[in-house]
């Protein structure tokens, strides 16, 4: 009769404690300088982003971050266009509708964070990574309040990821430009 009373006591201080939530909080920096409009165009090539503040929502939990959407036209040809409506927020336990890109600098510890680095996941809609899942290739440097380097490399993405032995199969946007802040 003691041990199952012991058991029981046991069981009960399990449960309670697995109800408990953790909740871990990450912090971001400077979100507010990278958002907006960017462009960056070469002779007859228009590549454009917009970045918006939205949280990442999961569970009991968010990180803060920018959601964005993006548009390319070659030879005055509207090639891609995903710019609006974008969401207020990305769940990721639903799809991702019209999010395109999800760029971020959180960490768990305040020192630990570039405020002048995002790290972002790209959904290229020509692509489509990982049959559409996005891509965590990319970056985005802030290098002046109104110029931005935006870089994305499909290598480290697919190290990334689950899927280590990916083939690169490209992206349909530019990889490696500077991009300015549109008034």
């Amino acid at each position: 009769m003691k041990t199952i009373k012991i058991i029981l006591l046991l069981l009960l201080i399990s449960s309670s404690l697995i109800a408990q939530k953790i909740n871990i909080t990450f912090y971001t920096k400077n979100l507010e300088a990278y958002e907006g409009t960017w462009l960056y165009q070469s002779n007859d090539t228009i590549f454009k982003i917009v970045l918006q503040k939205g949280p990442k929502v999961y569970g009991s939990g968010s990180i803060d971050g920018l959601l964005g959407g993006y548009f390319l036209s070659v030879k005055g040809d509207t090639l891609e266009n995903y710019l609006s409506p974008l969401p207020a927020c990305w769940k990721t336990f639903t799809t991702t509708n019209n999010l395109y890109i999800w760029a971020t600098n959180y960490s768990p510890n305040k020192q630990d964070i570039n405020p002048n680095s995002l790290r972002f996941t790209f959904w290229d809609q020509k692509k489509r990574h990982y049959d559409g899942n996005g891509i965590m290739a990319g970056t985005i440097n802030l290098l002046s309040p109104n110029k931005i380097r935006w870089i994305l490399d499909e290598i480290e993405g697919i190290r990334a990821t689950i899927h280590q032995t990916a083939d690169p199969i490209g992206f349909s946007v530019p990889t490696d430009v500077i991009m300015t802040k549109e008034k």
